[in-house]
């Protein structure tokens, strides 16, 4: 049974085959075309190997991305947003928190919001003690983005030839941020097809 994440204006449930459209739709954005690939807009067989290793990490691991929606339909799922989610590091037991949303969703928070419910998910959930992040240092957005979710910068990485900088949450943080924004505070999760009632399942 999936999970269902939910806050005050988001409803978010693992990434589907049948979101294939609307994936490759989001990843074609200019707006995420510049901020995620570098002016390359992927094809068709890219967003296809792209949902395929998020179904794979579903299935492997019990986590991966989320397909996020706003709450504002009363019959089946809402406007798409983008996603968020997350994703295990290659060589590390550590969680990356992942995002990816588009122009129209831009300027709303609803990144900010969406990470709070899946950093508790992770938190909760999965047992995990703490989720890293990695930022471009130019990208002023999503900078000021992470400190609203607790995110606090400890160094710097490199992946090749881009340098990123390294943030990381802890329970502890996340119950700061939201405690100072409580508009973020996430529903608890439930489990379950076209299931809106949220439960304490942990």
């Amino acid at each position: 049974m999936p999970i269902i994440l939910k806050t005050a204006r988001l409803r978010l449930r693992p990434l589907a085959a049948k979101d294939l459209l609307r994936l490759h739709a989001l990843n074609n954005d200019p707006f995420v075309v510049n901020a995620i690939y570098d002016g390359k807009a992927p094809s068709w067989a890219d967003t296809q190997a792209r949902l395929n290793k998020s179904l794979a990490d579903w299935d492997m691991c019990g986590f991966g991305p989320f397909a996020v929606f706003a709450r504002n339909s009363d019959k089946g799922e809402g406007s798409f947003l983008g996603q968020r989610g997350l994703l295990l590091l290659p060589a590390s037991e550590d969680l990356e928190l992942s995002a990816c949303f588009s122009q129209a969703a831009s300027g709303k928070e609803y990144a900010a919001e969406a990470g709070c419910a899946v950093l508790n998910f992770a938190f909760k959930g999965l047992g995990t003690p703490r989720v890293l992040c990695f930022v471009r240092p130019e990208n002023q957005r999503s900078l000021r983005s992470v400190g609203k979710m607790g995110f606090r910068q400890i160094g710097d990485r490199r992946f090749g030839d881009l340098l990123r900088r390294c943030f990381e949450v802890r329970p502890r943080d996340l119950n700061r941020a939201i405690a100072e924004r409580p508009d973020f505070a996430p529903i608890p999760f439930s489990q379950g097809i076209g299931d809106d009632r949220g439960y304490n399942g942990l």
